[in-house]
């Protein structure tokens, strides 16, 4: 969760003049709520009378639950305004800014908001926004544009933010460092993509502060014709899909080559099948396909749930020194991947690829309770040549419990060893759990 809260406000003499709000909720990377009113305190209270700051408490009388990695921060306020719109209408398939800068325009006005809405056409037009920004104390302000088409966000004459492109849908970025006061600012967009509405948005957060929206609703509202969700999970047996995953929800770390497991009983993992890899394990839910077959779709599912993601590298590897590090990608001349079987009865994939001659399986399973995950390597011939080892586990600490597992990331999960000898090192600003693969069989589970 990622939760903005506002808290009520009250006047000089303690009388309530604003609901308190939740401006934004966040579960597992999507906004589930966006600025609704808190009118009342919550069900069963400790105190029934609201005030304008008081503790971070949890109410959890409803049966058993866990929080953990709880932080907050107090927000300021910090409003930075805009005043006197003023607009420019050009109509014209324009393919970068310079097309259309300079040109008369066809349309001219001033605004009370700052509004895509003056536009009055659907596409193949460009437009220039420009108005004042108030700017109330020194620091350091974040800004976001966000359109379709392209864009440019300049203030006191100074680049901002620029995207030259005729059907990009982005959330732009950009930083400028202000003293409090008044600065000229203008907003170039344009667009040539019949597909695309029209949106504009424009948000500024000086550091320590909430986003703050200065554009009119309407010129940026949320997705108003959302899709239906494409959810899938297992009934009697196990369901595999083949897609591609975010790593870390992270499209730039994005894995081509994996295929996501879901267990009737609730434990799924996502398996890389390009470095013979666990990428990520979680409870509940399966999977939402909506990314991959919602309209033309971009190939990629995500995890219903919070996913705990362990690594990207290649984990078997011959390392004949201690410092000497994993693959990052496989090298395609020492590794292939042999795909899959089915085992007959559980429905559940055996993964099979060969490292270096080695051929080698990997059979993934949850326990019978249903509480942990284990995966089992196995070599048909290991040979003799030393060094070979597996990595099982990175974390920025890694710590050894009394039980004999490793916790990794302040016990975000854990790791039990079934077989092998295994060092904790350091790699950079990371460590690294990695077993010695001395004999023809490697396991170990992953408990979180």
């Amino acid at each position: 969760f990622k939760i903005i809260f506002q808290a009520p406000r009250f006047d000089g003499a303690g009388k309530k003049i604003t609901n308190a709000k939740f401006i934004s909720v966040e579960l597992n990377g999507i906004t589930i709520h966006s600025n609704v009113e808190v009118p009342l305190p919550t069900g069963g209270p400790i105190e029934k009378n609201e005030t304008a700051k008081g503790p971070l408490m949890i109410q959890g009388d409803h049966g058993p639950v866990a929080f953990r990695n709880i932080r907050y921060k107090l927000l300021r306020e910090v409003k930075p305004t805009i005043s006197t719109i003023n607009y420019k209408i050009f109509h014209g398939r324009f393919k970068v800014i310079n097309d259309f800068a300079n040109q008369k325009p066809l349309l001219t006005g001033t605004s009370p908001e700052l509004s895509c809405e003056v536009v009055d056409v659907e596409d193949a037009y460009a437009a220039i926004y420009s108005g004042s920004l108030q700017i109330p104390e020194d620091g350091n302000y974040g800004f976001s544009l966000a359109y379709t088409g392209g864009g440019r966000l300049t203030i006191n004459g100074k680049t901002i933010i620029e995207r030259q492109s005729t059907d990009a849908w982005p959330m732009d970025k950009g930083t400028a460092e202000l003293k409090a006061g008044t600065y000229p600012f203008e907003i170039f967009n344009y667009k040539d993509a019949g597909w695309m509405p029209p949106r504009l948005g424009f948000f500024v957060k000086a550091d320590g502060a909430k986003e703050v929206a200065l554009h009119a609703y309407n010129s940026y509202p949320p997705n108003d014709n959302p899709p239906s969700s494409i959810l899938l999970n297992p009934t009697r047996s196990p369901r595999l899909l083949r897609a591609f995953v975010d790593f870390k929800g992270d499209q730039k770390r994005r894995l081509t080559h994996t295929i996501g497991v879901g267990e009737p009983s609730g434990i799924n993992y996502v398996y890389d099948l390009k470095s013979g890899n666990l990428v990520c394990v979680w409870f509940g839910g399966f999977v939402d396909a909506t990314p991959m077959w919602n309209d033309r779709g971009d190939g990629s599912f995500k995890p219903i749930g919070a996913a705990e993601f362990t690594f990207q590298n290649q984990p078997l590897a011959y390392l004949k020194n201690a410092g000497d590090a994993f693959p990052v990608v496989a090298n395609e001349d020492e590794y292939t991947g042999k795909g899959y079987e089915i085992e007959e009865g559980t429905g559940r994939p055996i993964f099979k690829y060969v490292y270096r001659g080695l051929q080698v399986t990997s059979k993934i399973t949850p326990d019978a309770g249903s509480k942990f995950i284990t995966h089992e390597i196995t070599l048909k011939e290991r040979g003799t040549e030393p060094h070979l080892s597996y990595k099982l586990g990175e974390g920025k600490n890694i710590v050894p419990m009394p039980d004999g597992s490793f916790a990794i990331d302040d016990k975000r999960y854990y790791i039990k060893v079934h077989s092998g000898v295994t060092v904790v090192r350091q790699v950079g600003d990371l460590q690294e759990l990695v077993a010695s693969f001395d004999s023809a069989s490697l396991k170990y589970s992953i408990i979180w």
